[in-house]
């Protein structure tokens, strides 16, 4: 029987026969040295990209039996353009986050691929993969954000509002793009997170990401990724976007209205073929990304002020959730105040404090032009200015609005008030450090955000941007 192991020479141990190693099945040869100890999933395929050897633990992590796989196209079960670049142009790809479809079930992996070559041709492919079970978890924490709230934190009596959630219920058991609209302060973030902890995707990533606060210039590579090399400062492996890492479960766009125009664009082809390039990538990415969308703009008036992409408006808008602000339901005004005081008294070890019916009626006054954040803010001042465990409704006297900047006082305290300021040199300062005071009042209110900041100052963005610099604030520590 002839000899078909082109290593042996019963003459020669050490004579090769060259003519018989390329006659020889090299897939086979190859699998016979690396399959047993290969603690990966190995897939190897022909020109044709037809699977004709795995391993073990690939049947394993794609959860589907050997020899179905060997009458599968590799193309088939794992749409993406670096397969069939590889196979053209015999260029090896590594730690690429990849999604197999089997049978319509999304198994994420980390593969690596390698052109095997024979005579100057590519005569198919190797591939590694890793099984990724902890994935998700990774990537929230590489993220730094999870999804943490629920329906059951949204407090409120209000039927209205009652009514809205029942909404959101039906809309989080799709996989329609939502759009939350609403005023600041009307937990927009709180509704996006409590859709996704009710959705399929719950055990999937959440990632959030506010459009307001990324650069101009970055906005494309921190929403889709950048390739290795593609800008002076990119990070030499290349980086994944915000909507890579949300693939298999939820993104969350707020302040959608602040993204820039020629972005937008690319935002609606991202989610009319749910596929992304990376700045400086050359094949698209198919994910997998529930989009959810929040503003407190009217986007109408926008797009009729050319601000705003009228189609990108409708895909993004499948369903619309509009958050009522809190003037429209004063009857939470008290339930709301009660629980964030229980908090208060649980997070400071002094003597509990309690609320007088008369401050929460003077509350109920306010327009609250900052919502639920403003109702806070109040609270937290009064709490920390009460020198007993009564919270009267005196308390009110010293708090200020920092959105309308005025004192929710009494038409008498005002008036009182304001001929003192006027009479006393004492209450007269300086200019500059009232300008610096009124900025780092809205930086507060507005958690940091410098462009919302302007917006409730009646400034430009590049003015608060330099008052920043002028009086030296943190952002960050406010």
């Amino acid at each position: 029987m002839e000899n078909l192991d082109p290593w042996e020479d019963s003459n020669d141990m050490c004579r090769i026969d060259m003519d018989s190693i390329l006659e020889y099945d090299i897939s086979s040869f190859v699998l016979q040295a690396v399959f047993n100890s290969a603690n990966e999933g190995l897939i190897i395929t022909d020109e044709n990209l037809l699977i004709k050897k795995v391993n073990i633990t690939a049947v394993k992590i794609l959860g589907i039996k050997e020899e179905l796989l060997y009458e599968t196209f590799l193309n088939d079960i794992l749409k993406e353009d670096v397969i069939n670049s590889s196979i053209l142009t015999g260029e090896s790809y590594f730690n690429e986050d990849c999604c197999f479809d089997i049978n319509g079930n999304k198994i994420r992996s980390f593969i690596n691929i390698i052109p095997v070559r024979l005579r100057s041709k590519n005569i198919g492919l190797v591939l590694s993969l890793r099984d990724n079970k902890n994935l998700h978890k990774i990537v929230n924490n590489f993220a730094g954000y999870k999804a943490s709230f629920k329906f059951e934190d949204i407090i409120t009596r209000n039927p209205d509002v009652k009514l809205l959630i029942d909404l959101a219920k039906k809309a989080a058991k799709t996989d329609c793009n939502i759009l939350l609209e609403g005023e600041s302060g009307t937990g927009k973030e709180v509704y996006a997170q409590s859709i996704h902890n009710y959705s399929s995707r719950r055990n999937a990533p959440f990632i959030a990401v506010n459009c307001a606060a990324i650069p101009r210039e970055l906005v494309e590579s921190e929403l889709f990724g950048y390739e290795k090399g593609a800008f002076t400062g990119a990070n030499k492996s290349g980086s994944p976007g915000k909507f890579e890492l949300a693939d298999g479960g939820t993104i969350f766009l707020d302040e959608i209205g602040e993204l820039p125009f020629d972005i937008q664009s690319k935002l609606l082809r991202v989610l009319d073929n749910l596929k992304i390039v990376r700045v400086g990538g050359s094949y698209e990415k198919s994910i997998d990304v529930r989009v959810i969308a929040a503003t407190n703009r009217v986007l109408t008036e926008e797009i009729q002020n050319k601000n705003f992409r009228g189609d990108l408006y409708y895909r993004l808008n499948v369903m619309s959730l509009h958050l009522l602000p809190l003037r429209d339901r004063k009857d939470d005004i008290e339930l709301l105040t009660q629980y964030y005081l229980n908090k208060l008294n649980m997070k400071n070890p002094c003597e509990p404090k309690y609320l007088d019916p008369s401050y929460v009626e003077k509350l109920k006054s306010h327009s609250f032009a900052g919502n639920v954040r403003e109702l806070r803010n109040i609270l937290e001042r009064s709490y920390y200015l009460c020198e007993d465990s009564l919270m009267t409704s005196k308390l009110l006297n010293k708090i200020k609005s920092v959105v309308t900047h005025t004192h929710i006082i009494s038409e008498e305290d005002e008036t009182v008030h304001t001929a003192t300021a006027h009479t006393d040199p004492k209450q007269i300062f300086p200019l500059g450090q009232v300008e610096e005071r009124c900025i780092i009042d809205a930086l507060k209110f507005c958690n940091g955000n410098a462009i919302k900041a302007a917006e409730l100052l009646k400034i430009g963005k590049a003015t608060i941007y330099r008052k920043i610099s002028k009086y030296n604030i943190d952002t960050k520590m406010l």
